[in-house]
């Protein structure tokens, strides 16, 4: 299991540097590949070239990565479409909320009307949102002590229910703010 976790956290590390764009290289062959990428992964990881070479081998074994000329006729290494979505999921199963060390008074509220035709996913927001650690203030609002617009922008994005979510950020939640002070722990101001 450790295992299956290293060998994910090494292509979404490959996956991430080649985000920024295409990888100059100067032969077609993975090992040269190795060695041009090693650069770009995390300093805290051990990797052995042979690793890199064989999670490159994999990655385009799955068409994750290519090869390919850019407009200068050099070759590049390059994340295809396939790549990018796969980093995408990566992205969505290990995000996070930061974590509030003092807060600043307003409230991060998360609104959705979603229709009924767009239930699944509807259902599939509602759970990560609570995953995120939101409190579920009503059926369709929650809340949370730290701004969290991007997080929830990207989540609606992955679900394609962006139009139907709002996050808007409030001094006060009425007469019921005690439930959330109560859940997140917190002492009214």
């Amino acid at each position: 299991m450790k295992g299956d976790t290293e060998k994910g956290a090494v292509v979404k590390s490959i996956l991430a540097a080649l985000t920024g764009g295409a990888l100059g290289v100067a032969a077609a062959t993975l090992p040269g590949l190795a060695i041009a990428l090693k650069p770009f992964i995390s300093k805290s990881r051990q990797l052995k070239k042979r690793s890199l070479e064989q999670a490159l081998r994999r990655l385009r074994r799955r068409r994750l990565i290519e090869i390919r000329m850019d407009k200068n006729r050099h070759e590049v290494l390059a994340i295809t479409e396939a790549g990018k979505t796969r980093l995408k999921k990566f992205e969505f199963e290990n995000l996070e909320l930061a974590k509030f060390k003092s807060w600043d008074g307003y409230w991060n509220v998360i609104l959705f009307d979603i229709p009924e035709r767009h239930k699944t996913a509807r259902d599939a927001l509602r759970r990560k949102i609570c995953d995120l650690g939101c409190f579920q203030f009503h059926k369709s609002v929650f809340v949370h002590p730290s701004p969290c617009e991007d997080e929830v922008d990207f989540i609606a994005s992955v679900f394609r229910i962006r139009e139907f979510v709002t996050v808007l950020r409030t001094k006060s939640l009425g007469h019921q703010e005690y439930r959330v002070y109560k859940h997140f722990g917190m002492m009214p101001k």
